[in-house]
């Protein structure tokens, strides 16, 4: 299966996530940063973690 192509995935962000971000990144700098890896890998399909 590592010839399929991944689907795409359409990912919205509520507004309790985008709160909650906004918060955080006042403390923590980065954050914004160290989400995006994560997001990118949704989008292209990959299923991570449990």
């Amino acid at each position: 299966m590592p010839n399929e192509l991944a689907e795409q995935v359409h990912i919205e962000y509520t507004p309790e996530f985008k709160r909650n971000l906004r918060t955080l990144a006042k403390k923590y700098r980065h954050i914004r940063s160290d989400v995006e890896p994560v997001i990118d890998k949704l989008r292209s399909g990959k299923i991570i973690g449990d």
